[in-house]
């Protein structure tokens, strides 16, 4: 035997619950795999975006200060003009710098600092000091031209760049360029970076020296000096190994060309931390909408599922005969009400379907006798036509007995109840119907057939031309005139396609009439009053066409150039 599962709405409402979680769950796991992975490439890109960014800012000022050294101190001239800015008094350099002034290697220290800060903003202060001298040149922003002090140069915790004057002759060092550059701007780029809450940077010069320190806005002064010493310790002074900066940080290093590293850092503790937290809402976020969404459910078809079992037992009562019970139709509207008003209505037309039944039953004897009288009433008709028109005969009446046998036919084609006829019958029908106009208007309507042998026989359904005749004689004729004239035309065409036309030089049709009497034959609205018996015709002719050759059959309406109306059929024989 075959093992079925059986439902019912509880255990829906369950295995959906169980669903449901099971998405929510796999979809927060996902969620959070994925902003871990996304966040460790964005904590990777904020090390390497952090080193480039330091490491352009670096580059660009060394190269900066190692140009202007080596403009102070390019030529053995050069280099005894800057003696003579620490051997002069300040009067006495003037008066040298203008007695050398067009030398082409000449330069006015003043005038040098001056450019330097005009041409760069982030520069803050030019100091060089000498050997063979105790005073020190210093320029500042407040002060361009710089001035000579004995006091000590003091470049503690500042961003600065040295540039190393070397005599060539013997090689020593006789003097230094130093210059010390704002990091505001820097710091700024640093933290757009977007994990900078809890990056650190260390720029360590030659001497292993921290000469720039960045932590972001997470990180506190006490870690940042700790970073910064471990950095010093580890990458500077070499006093100590990797090992712990591997297992406290994830981090990047570069090293310059002039010798300078740059160090950036991210605590793994406070990536955990991030992460964790991050999942946490994730997980909370789901619980909160699993919670949601389950408390809902529950409510929602709480109410539903009551109803649903009231109306399993109202339908429990009529299955076992009770059918005057009733489903009670909940005040809501819904599937719920919709269902239960239906069956309510099912069960009122049950019951009256089984009072009709009985009703029927006592009336199919009277049934049968009306029957009986409805066929004995049109062979009485149709022998009394036969007598009038052989009456006609016997009195020489040969017209009058063409009209009677005429209408005869005509009569006898309206009550046979075949459904189809031949295209051959239907034809002499028509003929049949325009020679009683004939009779009435004599000498003012002709007409012509041409019909193709080969569709004498074919099969149709019965008044399929009749009602093309009659929207002629009842809308389209003007019995004023003595030229009106009606054709009928049948012909096989390519592909087993039957062409039916009837044509007519009557009244015709505007082109507003035209289109309004198409759009009604094609089931659209929109037509005069005037004009519905007309297309009331047409459009049964087209949908009996249709029901019977398939909907690929048609009807065209057009006005022909004899001013009247020409109405087409085309259909193909079936295979």
């Amino acid at each position: 035997m075959k093992w079925r599962r059986k439902y019912n709405f509880l255990q829906l409402m369950v295995y959906y619950a169980i669903l449901l979680s099971v998405v929510i769950g796999l979809f927060t796991i996902y969620m959070a795999t994925s902003t871990t992975v996304a966040n460790n490439r964005a904590i990777n890109g904020s090390l390497t975006n952090a080193l480039d960014k330091v490491g352009d800012q670096v580059t660009a000022n060394d190269r900066e200060v190692r140009e202007i050294g080596q403009h102070l101190t390019g030529t053995n001239n050069q280099v005894d003009n800057l003696y003579k800015y620490f051997e002069l008094s300040p009067a006495n350099y003037l008066t040298y710098s203008q007695n050398n002034a067009y030398s082409d290697v000449f330069y006015y220290l003043p005038t040098e600092t001056l450019q330097a800060f005009t041409g760069n903003n982030d520069i803050r202060k030019i100091m060089i000091s000498m050997s063979d001298y105790d005073k020190n040149f210093v320029a500042t922003r407040q002060h361009p031209g710089g001035y000579k002090t004995t006091k000590a140069l003091d470049l503690t915790d500042q961003f600065s760049f040295n540039y190393t004057f070397v005599n060539n002759a013997n090689l020593k060092n006789y003097g230094t360029l130093y210059m010390v550059y704002q990091t505001s701007a820097l710091t700024a780029s640093l933290k757009k970076l977007s994990q900078a809450n809890n990056l650190q940077l260390v720029v360590l010069s030659s001497a292993g020296i921290p000469v720039y320190q960045f932590r972001g806005p997470k990180i506190t002064a006490k870690q940042a000096t700790a970073t910064t010493q471990l950095v010093r310790q580890t990458f500077g002074s070499q006093e100590k190994s990797n090992e712990q900066v591997d297992q406290t940080y994830r981090y990047r290093v570069s090293e310059l060309a002039n010798g300078e590293k740059i160090v950036a850092l991210v605590n793994k503790t406070a990536i955990r931390r991030t992460h964790l937290w991050r999942n946490v809402i994730f997980l909370g976020e789901a619980l909160l909408i699993d919670g949601i969404l389950l408390g809902g459910l529950w409510m929602t078809f709480r109410s539903y599922r009551l109803q649903l079992q009231g109306m399993i037992r109202s339908m429990t009562l009529v299955g076992t005969g009770d059918l005057d019970e009733r489903l009670q139709i909940p005040n809501q509207s819904g599937d719920l009400k919709t269902l239960a008003t239906g069956i309510n209505q099912m069960l009122d037309e049950i019951n009256h379907y089984i009072y009709q039944i009985y009703q029927l039953q006592i009336e199919q004897q009277a049934a049968n006798m009306k029957a009986l009288q409805s066929q004995i009433q049109p062979h009485f008709l149709y022998n009394t036509l036969e007598y009038i028109r052989m009456y006609a005969v016997a009195e020489d009446e040969p017209e009058l007995a063409e009209v009677v046998y005429a209408f005869a036919a005509l009569l006898r084609n309206n009550t046979d109840q075949s459904p189809t006829t031949t295209l051959a019958k239907e034809v002499e029908f028509v003929e049949k119907y325009i020679y009683l106009y004939q009779m009435r208007f004599p000498d003012q309507i002709a007409y012509g057939v041409q019909i193709d042998p080969r569709l004498a026989s074919l099969e149709l359904p019965k008044f399929s031309l009749q009602p093309l005749v009659e929207n002629y004689f009842a809308h389209g004729i003007d019995y004023l005139r003595m030229d009106n004239a009606i054709s009928l035309k049948a012909q096989l065409i390519a592909d087993h396609t039957v062409y039916l036309e009837v044509r007519d030089n009557g009244k015709g049709m505007d082109e507003a009439t035209l289109a309004a009497v198409r759009a009604k034959v094609r089931g659209e609205a929109g037509l005069v009053a005037k004009q519905q018996h007309t297309t009331i015709g047409l459009r049964n002719v087209i949908e009996r066409l249709q029901g019977y050759f398939g909907p690929a059959a048609q009807l065209m309406i057009e006005q022909n150039e004899l001013g009247g109306v020409t109405v087409s059929l085309r259909f193909k024989l079936p295979q």
